[in-house]
C-alpha cells in the first residue's frame, strides 16, 4: 500500500510505498495541450478543473487551459494515459509510463509513404499545427529555359522600356548620379541570364530594334527533346510529430494518398445548431480546424450557424469544453488502443470518455 505521506517535488511529488522510495512525477505542457478535457473527464479523484478555454482560445485572456490541485492528485497515472496529445506525462523514478506495458496508451500515427509522394507541398499548405514541412528540390531552371538574348549596345538609349515590360525582372540598368564630367544618368544595360525564360518581350517592345532573343524551348519547336523534369525533383515530406494532432487534414486532401493517419477515436462530433450562437469558441480551440462558420451563397440561402467536417475531427472533445450553451457533443464509439486498460478499474475509466 500507498502510504499516506507526500512531499511537494519541483514537478509533482514524491510518494514513498512499501518502505521504499518511488519517486513520481506529474508533467503538463500547456503548450501541447489542445484544451480536450479528457484528463478532467478520467481523473479518479477531481483533480483537475478547466480553464476559460472559449476565452483562452480567442485570445480574450492568458491563462492555463488546466487548474490540477496537487492535494487531490494521488499521480495514479490516468490522465497522462488517456492524453491523446502528450501534453501529460507520469513518470515513475524517472521512467515515462508511456513506455511502460503496464499502462494503458491510445494510439495515434502518422505515416507518409514517400516513393507515393509527389512533393506537391498541398499538406503543408493546409496542416492547422505547421506540423508537416515537404523538403524538395528542383533542378536548375536554366535546364529547361534555354536560348540566347543580345542587346546592341550601339543601337540601344537605355530608355529602359524592355527593363519595365520584363516580367522575369531579369534586366538591370547601371544608374548613375550625374555631374559635369559624367551626365549620363544610365550608363549600362545586361541581362540576368538566370532569371531571362528568353519570352522575347522585350524585343518585341524595344523601340530601336536594339534586342535579338532566341528561344530553344518555346512550345513551337517540338524537335527538341522535353527535359525529364520528374528525374530532377527530389526531396521528402517531413512530419513533426510532437506537434501533430492527426487530425488527417495531408490525407484528405493528398492527391496521391501518400498519407495514412490512425486517428485516437472512432464516433461523430453532435452539434446542435439551434443552440449554437454562433459565438466562435469552438472554431478558435479546436486543434484541428475542422469547425467553420458556412457563408451563404446569397440572402435567401439558410445555412446552418456551425458546421463541422467528420473527416477531420479527432473527436478530442475541446469545443465542447469550450461551448458555453453546451451545444456540442463528443460521440465516441471506439477508443484506439495501443495497449488496453488490464486492471478494471481502468477498464471503467476508460469507459467513461465512451457515449
Amino acid at each position: 500500500m500507498i502510504e499516506q505521506v507526500k512531499e511537494v517535488y519541483e514537478n509533482g511529488f514524491t510518494i514513498y510505498r512499501d518502505g521504499e522510495v518511488e519517486k513520481r512525477e506529474l508533467f503538463w505542457n500547456d503548450d501541447s495541450c489542445v484544451g480536450c478535457g479528457i484528463c478532467a473527464d478520467i481523473c479518479p479523484v477531481s483533480a483537475i478543473a478547466m480553464g476559460p478555454l472559449g476565452a483562452i482560445a480567442k485570445g480574450d485572456i492568458i491563462a492555463p487551459k488546466l487548474d490540477i490541485d496537487k492535494d487531490k492528485c494521488v499521480l495514479c497515472g490516468m490522465c497522462a494515459s488517456a492524453c491523446p496529445f502528450d501534453a501529460m506525462d507520469l513518470k515513475i523514478n524517472g521512467k515515462s509510463i508511456k513506455e511502460d506495458e503496464r499502462y494503458p496508451k491510445i494510439k495515434r500515427d502518422i505515416k507518409v509513404y514517400q516513393d507515393k509522394c509527389v512533393l506537391c507541398e498541398q499538406c503543408e499548405m493546409v496542416c492547422p499545427q505547421s506540423a508537416i514541412e515537404v523538403e524538395r528540390t528542383l533542378a536548375e531552371r536554366k535546364k529547361f529555359v534555354i536560348g540566347e538574348i543580345n542587346i546592341n549596345k550601339e543601337k540601344c538609349v537605355l530608355c529602359g522600356i524592355c527593363a519595365e515590360y520584363c516580367p522575369a525582372d531579369a534586366i538591370n540598368l547601371k544608374y548613375n548620379y550625374p555631374t559635369p564630367t559624367n551626365p549620363k544618368p544610365i550608363t549600362d544595360i545586361d541581362v540576368d541570364r538566370d532569371k531571362c525564360v528568353y519570352c522575347k518581350v522585350c524585343e518585341f517592345v524595344c523601340p530601336h530594334d536594339a534586342i535579338e532573343v532566341i528561344c530553344y524551348k518555346c512550345p513551337m519547336m517540338k524537335r527538341i527533346p522535353q527535359a525529364k523534369l520528374y528525374d530532377d525533383i527530389n526531396g521528402k515530406t517531413v512530419v513533426d510529430k510532437d506537434a501533430c494532432v492527426t487530425c488527417g487534414w495531408c490525407a484528405f486532401i493528398c492527391p496521391a494518398e501518400a498519407i495514412e493517419v490512425e486517428k485516437p477515436f472512432k464516433g461523430e462530433l453532435i452539434i446542435d445548431v439551434d443552440a449554437c450562437n454562433a459565438c466562435g469558441a469552438c472554431v478558435a480551440i479546436c486543434p484541428c480546424s475542422a469547425l467553420e462558420f458556412p457563408a451563404p451563397k446569397d440572402k435567401a440561402e439558410k445555412v446552418p450557424r456551425i458546421i463541422v467536417n467528420q473527416n477531420l475531427c479527432v473527436l478530442c472533445g475541446a469545443c465542447t469544453k469550450a461551448c458555453p450553451v453546451n451545444a456540442i457533443k463528443v460521440k465516441r464509439t471506439e477508443i484506439n488502443f495501443e495497449r488496453e486498460p488490464k486492471a478494471i478499474a481502468w477498464k471503467k475509466a476508460f469507459e467513461k470518455l465512451m457515449g
